[in-house]
């Protein structure tokens, strides 16, 4: 019996900038691009970050992760925040 491999494909989108997902047969996973600081080297890695069963949860956690890069002096500017990163990401699907 053959036993097909899995292929993985990626989506990449300026929007997520440095996240990126990756698509396998079973599984989105999250993934962010690091490059480091503390080093002369500008060699840049990736690093896993999740991994979702669909495309809605993996989007989410990207918007939330760009959200939380900072502190917020009250709710709802955290909120307005959130709000302006998930325009951002989904503002190129509107047109569809």
């Amino acid at each position: 019996m053959k036993t097909e491999t899995s292929t993985t494909r990626t989506i990449s989108d300026p929007s997520m900038e440095p996240y990126f997902i990756s698509i396998d047969d079973y599984c989105y996973t999250l993934k962010q691009k690091i490059t480091p600081t503390y080093t002369d080297s500008n060699k840049e890695y990736v690093q896993d970050v999740g991994h979702y069963s669909n495309i809605d949860s993996a989007i989410k956690k990207v918007m939330k992760l760009k959200v939380n890069t900072k502190s917020y002096d009250s709710l709802k500017e955290y909120v307005n925040e959130y709000k302006q990163v998930q325009q951002l990401i989904t503002k190129q699907f509107e047109n569809l």
